[in-house]
């Protein structure tokens, strides 16, 4: 066995609940936080939001609250088989 499928025997399945991502999205935040940029990131958003492209971006937003489930429902129902 070489050592990429080692690595891969040792490494925990992860689903939803990605323990990698999570540690990835904090140290990014982190980052961020100890730059001291994120007065220059939130006047990029505002100026995004009240821009042209607002519109779009509030309606992803909306579209992200109602979450995963809203968004599959859109889908031909044809198409997704019912679990038994």
């Amino acid at each position: 066995m070489n050592k990429v499928d080692e690595k891969k025997l040792h490494q925990p399945l992860e689903g939803e609940g990605s323990y990698s991502a999570t540690r990835r999205y904090n140290k990014h935040l982190g980052d961020a936080v100890a730059s001291g940029d994120l007065e220059e990131g939130a006047e990029r958003a505002r100026r995004a939001v009240e821009g042209p492209e607002g519109p779009q971006l509030k309606r992803a937003a909306e579209q992200a609250k109602r979450g995963p489930k809203a968004a599959s429902a859109t889908r031909d129902s044809a198409q997704v088989k019912p679990r038994k």
